[in-house]
């Protein structure tokens, strides 16, 4: 399976098949992470679709200093961030987090995490609600980590921030999570399961 850089060059040299695999590879992830953004289905599969042909725009400007993914998360964040501000801007924050299908790939910590917190107390609409709450920056890096499975090293890379920094966010966004939805309580529970979301019904670049 050729890596990511390898077919980055081979996308530079105008390869499109070699950009059609690397979205392929990328895509649920990106699609996942802009859910968990903006809330709304139909809006993470536009984004996505706009963050991929940015990409592709954009390839010829990439010279490896940083991995691909971390490249491309970069870009993907800013991309969905922009979104939520004109969103706000615009008044229309009546969106949902609808998607029950990704999964907590980890805790390194004994805090909870989102879905763990949904787990005990059956309280998925609050969990949502709350996260959509949550500062940009802790809600990023809350989405980035326990969603998205990023390292606070990668995170660091990402938002272009220390990796004191996003350890600081992510210890925030999940005490301000415990104190709404848990009154404070800090006691660990087993990592939840299930099946990462895909996108469905249509391919998200065409060359």
């Amino acid at each position: 399976m050729p890596t990511d850089e390898i077919l980055v060059k081979k996308i530079q040299q105008g390869d499109l098949q070699a950009f059609e695999i690397l979205v392929n590879r990328y895509q649920n992830r990106i699609y996942n992470m802009a859910l968990r953004m903006l809330g709304v289905p139909e809006d993470a599969k536009d984004a996505t679709q706009e963050i991929f042909v940015r990409t592709y725009r954009s390839l010829d400007k990439f010279r490896g200093d940083a991995k691909f993914s971390t490249w491309l998360y970069r870009l993907a964040t800013n991309r969905c961030l922009d979104i939520v501000r004109i969103k706000n801007r615009e008044g229309k924050r009546n969106v949902s987090l609808e998607n029950d299908g990704i999964p907590v790939e980890r805790l390194a910590d004994s805090a909870l995490g989102p879905e763990e917190m949904f787990a005990r107390h059956d309280t998925r609409d609050r969990v949502r609600s709350a996260i959509k709450e949550l500062p940009e920056n802790y809600r990023m890096a809350l989405i980035l980590y326990h969603y998205q499975g990023l390292s606070y090293r990668e995170i660091a890379n990402v938002l272009e921030l220390s990796t004191n920094t996003v350890a600081t966010h992510i210890a925030r966004a999940k005490e301000k999570l415990r104190k709404k939805l848990l009154g404070g309580e800090d006691s660990a529970l087993p990592t939840s399961k299930g099946k990462p979301g895909k996108v469905s019904g249509r391919r998200i670049f065409a060359p």
